[in-house]
């Protein structure tokens, strides 16, 4: 097993996006923009699903370079839950890494958003 755990302050986030609005296609799938943007303040939503990209990077030293930003995509399902996907390149090196499966866990609060990603290997 293995766990990747990512924490961000959601400031960052905005002021990113503040600064450099081409920051939000450059990290995020249409998916994911589609979503969070949807909501009254989408920077919480935002600020964890990058938490959960950069907690995909720290599963193993294999996924933690060569990985862009929307080769890790989550989605939410029929149920509400997050889904964590792997495309390209995060896909390629996953089962390179031996990953048979993640899951992902998000939470956040009025300044920080967190991601812990758990992968089993086999």
């Amino acid at each position: 097993m293995l766990i990747g755990i990512d924490i961000i302050d959601i400031e960052r986030i905005r002021k990113s996006v503040e600064r450099t609005p081409r920051f939000l296609e450059r990290v995020f799938t249409h998916q994911e923009l589609s979503y969070c943007l949807s909501k009254a303040n989408p920077y919480p939503s935002l600020a964890v699903r990058f938490a959960a990209k950069e907690a995909v990077r720290k599963l193993d030293p294999v996924l933690s370079e060569g990985i862009k930003f929307h080769d890790v995509e989550i989605v939410v399902g029929n149920n509400g839950k997050p889904d964590l996907r792997l495309h390209g390149r995060a896909e390629e090196k996953g089962r390179q890494a031996g990953i048979s499966s993640l899951s992902v866990s998000l939470s956040h609060a009025a300044q920080q958003a967190v991601a812990a990603v758990i992968a089993l290997k086999g």
